[in-house]
């Protein structure tokens, strides 16, 4: 084995988060561009499960957490300077070495370090979660960091506001591209949900941050025009308390024959196929990687505006709309109900830009450039898993399509 990649997680598997799945899903893309190069996994918060999860890609996964609280600070230094020496890059996904020792232990051995920004973790929001009279310090302990990386051009701006310019890169999510086809009728049937239904799809955990319940208080008004109408939540419950406060709101406006409450999918790939368009009201996100997927299957987009992260890929009026308030939410999705044709036009503009931009492929060879293992580009990555034959659209001609999308 050429290297070895360690990559540091508050929570991971059985806990899921988006970081989590998205290295699921990135790790053996890498292993197929550089099988010599073995990746593993330090769980800090999330306690061990029963069995460990065996991942394609993923060599081992370490936890270091007790069943009834996270592991201390003092634990996680300890291991790493115990294991440095098996790894050659250590990818901390979040801010778990507040103290710096851990590092500075990596660093007198050699190890490489990189840490990434994906939610409100850039290094101006790190800073803000220390005392005043530590930021002067830790500013300069940041300087132990080799590489920063941020996924949204957001957090790529304020981290530019405290480390160089050659030590940040903006490294955005990135997709398995499907064939594209018209499945619908299939994954509905398989799915459960009516073929003649119009199916408003939202992926993400169950959560007060991602504001499930907007949409369906917007549903009364949509419904009255379209009776046919079906929101399909896809995700797990992240929140309980949050997850019933939602089941009584469809109780009470009398919807339950309009919200699928669909559960956790790993692969929600027949969700996307079944609907008509994607709909997506988080108010704070790194990225937003779900929206990209739903592109991907050549759906149109209504998602609230997050400034610096959506509107960098959702072009609105284009591929999509970004709202600023239910009223444009409402006239937006019930404007794409209304005009099928137009819907799909959108759809295969933003599978387009997604295509030519978000391959996931490609952001594992960007990320293996920023460990230091140069991509073998000419490895045969296995495709997204998919029951379909493709369409009517080639990937050329999406790829070919993509140079004529609006650049952002």
């Amino acid at each position: 084995m050429t290297g070895r990649i360690l990559h540091v997680y508050k929570h991971f598997r059985p806990t899921f988060t988006g970081e989590g799945v998205f290295l699921e899903r990135l790790a053996p893309v890498m292993a197929e561009l550089r099988p010599d190069v073995a990746h593993e996994v330090l769980v800090t918060t999330t306690p061990p499960p029963p069995e460990a999860p065996s991942l394609a890609g993923i060599a081992d996964i370490h936890y270091l957490a007790s069943p009834e609280t996270g592991a201390p600070q003092r634990d996680i230094v300890r291991w790493l300077a115990r294991n440095a020496e098996r790894y050659d890059v250590v990818h901390h996904h979040t801010h778990v070495d507040r103290t710096f020792l851990g590092a500075l232990q990596l660093k007198l051995k050699g190890r490489r370090i990189v840490l990434s920004a994906t939610l409100d973790d850039s290094l101006q929001g790190l800073l803000r979660g220390y005392r005043p009279a530590f930021r002067p310090l830790v500013r300069r302990l940041f300087g132990l960091i080799d590489q920063f990386v941020a996924i949204s051009p957001r957090l790529h701006e304020e981290n530019l506001q405290v480390a160089p310019a050659g030590k940040s890169a903006l490294v955005p999510i990135g997709i398995h591209i499907p064939p594209e086809g018209d499945v619908s009728a299939a994954a509905r049937e398989k799915l459960g949900l009516r073929i003649d239904a119009k199916v408003l799809i939202c992926v993400g955990g169950l959560c007060r941050r991602k504001d499930q319940l907007f949409l369906i208080e917007q549903l009364p008004d949509l419904v009255r025009e379209t009776p046919e109408l079906v929101l399909v939540l896809v995700g797990p419950d992240v929140e309980s308390d949050y997850r019933s406060l939602l089941q009584r709101r469809v109780d009470e406006l009398g919807l339950a024959a309009h919200v699928v409450f669909a559960g956790h999918a790993d692969e929600p790939w027949d969700y996307y196929r079944a609907a008509d368009l994607m709909v997506f009201a988080s108010r704070e996100e790194g990225f937003g990687t779900v929206v990209i997927e739903a592109m991907a299957h050549g759906l149109p987009i209504v998602a609230r505006r997050l400034p610096g992260v959506n509107d960098t890929f959702v072009d609105h009026g284009v591929s999509g709309y970004l709202y600023d308030d239910a009223d444009a939410y409402r006239r937006f999705v019930a404007g794409l109900i209304a005009d099928p044709v137009g819907s799909r036009t959108m759809g295969r503009s933003g599978r387009a830009f997604v295509a030519a931009r978000y391959r996931i492929e490609d952001i594992a060879a960007r990320y293996l450039e920023l460990y230091g293992f140069a991509p073998n580009r000419h490895a045969a990555v296995a495709p997204l898993r998919a029951s379909v034959s493709p369409g009517p659209y080639t990937d050329a001609e999406v790829s070919a399509a993509g140079l004529k999308v609006r650049a952002q």
